[in-house]
């Protein structure tokens, strides 16, 4: 089977003081002050209402989103259930390019749900190139510049990306169910920096037994005055 590609860049977005006194927002203040947001294809995560896996009908669907479906809302800090959906038993490659570029920091990924083969990891073989990006990276994997290597590759659930690099995974999607994939820096979870894999359709996820805890969001009614 051909893979199904994914490219996804991580940068972080600095905020403006106006942008984080928006109600909502997550945000880290970095030790030089800036105002952080964490990104993953230019979406920063937030959880949805309910567990998708047990209660997916009840979510709307305008709660999701992707790069190739980003609501009209969405500005330069745009906020979802960050998803991509994936075929059940579908053979998936993900390209992780690091734009955050801070020095000495090499971004740790972690997928639940199933294990991956790393293909690659490094940095561009342009030698003059400053800082890495999403263009540079798919215009290194049209001129077959990304490393590859397929004889024996590590198995692993976690793997970082080298500071201003790339790193190449694969996976079968055969586990269905939806699974989260993030940096496992804890504060950059708390500020977008994850997304979720839905692996097969509600039908091909196991049932939810009866009796099963429910979540909402718990907002409570707003009275007009």
């Amino acid at each position: 089977l051909l893979p199904t590609i994914q490219i996804f860049s991580y940068p972080h977005l600095l905020s403006t003081h106006k942008r984080t006194n928006l109600p909502h927002i997550h945000f880290t203040v970095a030790s030089d002050a800036d105002h952080l947001v964490s990104l993953i294809d230019e979406i920063s995560y937030v959880s949805a209402p309910s567990a998708i896996l047990s209660q997916y009908n009840e979510i709307p669907p305008e709660y999701f989103c992707n790069s190739d479906n980003r609501p009209a809302r969405c500005g330069e800090n745009c906020q979802c259930v960050h998803k991509v959906d994936i075929p059940l038993n579908a053979v998936v490659e993900v390209v992780l390019v690091d734009e955050v570029q801070q020095i000495n920091i090499s971004h740790p990924f972690h997928l639940h749900g199933t294990p991956f083969v790393v293909l690659g990891m490094g940095r561009s073989p342009d030698v003059q190139l400053q800082r890495m990006n999403l263009q540079h990276a798919l215009e290194l994997d049209r001129r077959g510049l990304l490393e590859r290597r397929f004889l024996k590759p590590a198995l692993k659930d976690t793997v970082a990306v080298p500071n201003n690099g790339y790193t190449v995974l694969r996976f079968r999607a055969d586990n269905p169910g939806v699974w989260l994939f993030h940096c496992h820096f804890q504060f950059h979870i708390a500020i977008g920096m994850n997304m979720v894999f839905q692996v097969g359709t509600p039908n091909d996820w196991p049932p939810v037994p009866k009796g099963f805890p429910r979540c909402g969001h718990f907002t409570p009614p707003i009275t007009k005055w």
